[in-house]
């Protein structure tokens, strides 16, 4: 079956809403590690922004694949298109 356009652009702002609140959420982390708690204690608050960061902007990333994911899958199939012509010329010549 063939999916429409809205079936991958409905997940893009759920994607991005999620993406949005955990970096900012990374960031009052390292925030806190920083500002509020002293430098020995606070380690927890740093790795755990560190990793909230990641995580956010992997969602983000994913929104917006989501969002241009048949434009992707266009280009990706023009550049193998491209890549087997250029391998081989005479690859669709028969033979008698």
């Amino acid at each position: 079956m063939s999916k429409s356009i809205n079936d991958y652009t409905t997940l893009f702002r759920p994607l991005l809403a999620a993406g949005i609140i955990v970096v900012a959420f990374g960031v009052i982390c390292i925030w806190i590690w920083t500002s509020v708690v002293s430098p020995g204690e606070g380690e927890g608050f740093k790795i755990i922004g560190i990793r909230f960061l990641i995580g956010g902007l992997f969602s983000i990333s994913l929104a917006f694949i989501a969002k241009y994911f048949l434009l992707i899958k266009y280009l990706l199939k023009r550049i193998s298109y491209k890549g087997k012509l250029r391998e081989d010329k005479f690859s669709d010549l028969h033979r008698p």
